[in-house]
């Protein structure tokens, strides 16, 4: 039986690899790519006709919307992370998905088209993202990942979010 069931696995994988060609995969990934680039564009348009519609800063609905939209997929592999008692992978996936998101898409797009920042207008995000990643260091150095640090993060959450409005 084992050797059957051995058998039938390695039939399996060779199914798999012959389903997927390096043209085929080619393919996918570039059309994997297009869908989403199109798919960011008309996210970001639709935010900001939302916004416009409903006379509501474009800072909000990019808070609210996009920024949790696209926090969905790393939320879910941390909450799944943190069931399974594997601490270090929910934080690695946020901290790697934050590193990406600020070096590689804002960067890419301070090269595309340069950003003009208001650093006053700007001052009490610039100082809450500070102290929170400080804050995070604080947690993951000490391993506190506890509710009462859940908590303490989601207040300041909630202060930076109360501030935009």
């Amino acid at each position: 039986f084992l050797i059957q069931s051995n058998q039938v696995v390695k039939v399996m994988e060779e199914e798999d690899t012959k389903q997927f060609t390096r043209g085929k995969t080619l393919i996918l990934l570039l059309l994997g790519f297009v869908f989403v680039i199109c798919g960011a564009h008309f996210a970001i348009e639709s935010a900001g006709n939302i916004a416009r519609t409903f006379q509501v800063s474009e800072w909000i609905i990019g808070l609210f919307l996009v920024a949790f939209g696209t926090s969905l997929p790393e939320l879910t592999v941390a909450i799944k992370a943190a069931r399974a008692n594997n601490a270090d992978m929910a934080i690695g996936t946020i901290i790697g998905s934050n590193v990406a998101n600020f070096t590689m898409v804002l960067g890419l797009s301070s090269i595309l088209n340069p950003l003009n920042v208001n650093l006053s207008a700007n001052f009490f995000d610039i100082i809450a993202a500070l102290i929170v990643s400080v804050m995070l260091v604080f947690i993951t150095a000490n391993k506190l990942y506890n509710k009462s640090a859940g908590i303490v993060l989601l207040t300041v959450l909630t202060l930076v979010i109360s501030n935009s409005f």
